[in-house]
């Protein structure tokens, strides 16, 4: 990680996006409360869903990275952006986990690929999904589905102030004890992902009685094997199990 020296001016932004479906740069550009604090500390100097203008080669102070790597030409992007950049951070589970674009990861490639490009008139060709950070050094992860409004915040101060941010490395279930919730998961049997899921969420959907399904990604050190278990005690088939695991974790479980 390397901070930039501001002197007269605001830490530069870039802020790219790979194969997702683009949620991460619109919980950064419309839902952010903060978004007028954001924008007076910060220079986006390349933001595609923001502003047609402006230049992805640099340099910035910071470069936000939305989305799974699943094609060639996004390898040498990547590369280039962390050449250019002082510090790098993966924004959202497409980028982190490998998201929703990684539920491929469990079928050859080229099997998927005659699927979806049927015809070969345009040279369309594509890669197993990776997370960046097979491809290069990242300076902090950045979870969610979209990532919560606390996590990017604490991303871009941290930056402002020198200092490496501080996400949580706790479970969802936490964030329901914290909140006061009852326990979806032992009290009404629903097949809640909670306790193997990394926090930041604040707990949205047990807070309103719905099971989690782990779009934040899996927690370092998660016990999955007891939460299968209870799983299999609801009724919950194998196959069923493995879905939940792998909706946002595929290039994990399917290692």
């Amino acid at each position: 990680m390397r901070f930039f020296s501001p002197g007269d001016r605001k830490p530069r932004v870039g802020f790219f996006k790979f194969s997702c479906c683009t949620g991460c740069g619109f919980q950064l550009a419309y839902f952010q409360k903060s978004l007028e604090d954001t924008l007076k500390s910060f220079d986006f100097t390349f933001f595609r869903l923001a502003s047609s203008s402006g230049t992805p080669e640099g340099p910035f102070d910071l470069a936000l990275v939305e989305g799974a790597v699943t094609e060639p030409y996004q390898i040498i992007e990547l590369k280039k952006i962390r050449a250019n950049s002082a510090v790098l951070y993966a924004v959202g589970s497409c980028a982190i986990t490998g998201g929703i674009p990684a539920i491929k990861a469990g079928v050859p490639e080229m099997e998927v690929q005659n699927k979806a490009y049927r015809t070969k008139l345009y040279g369309l060709t594509s890669l197993r999904p990776s997370v960046l950070g097979d491809y290069v050094e990242i300076d902090g992860s950045v979870r969610g589905c979209p990532p919560g409004e606390r996590d990017l915040q604490e991303a871009m101060v941290s930056v402002l102030f020198h200092r490496k941010p501080e996400f949580a490395g706790y479970s969802v279930c936490v964030e329901c004890k914290i909140k006061g919730n009852i326990c979806v998961l032992v009290a009404e049997g629903l097949p809640c992902m909670g306790p193997v899921t990394n926090a930041g969420c604040g707990a949205l959907c047990p807070s309103y009685h719905r099971a989690c399904y782990s779009c934040f990604g899996l927690m370092g050190q998660a016990n999955t094997a007891a939460l299968k278990g209870k799983f299999r005690k609801l009724g919950l088939t194998e196959d069923e199990i493995e879905r939940r695991f792998s909706l946002f974790d595929a290039l994990e479980t399917k290692k």
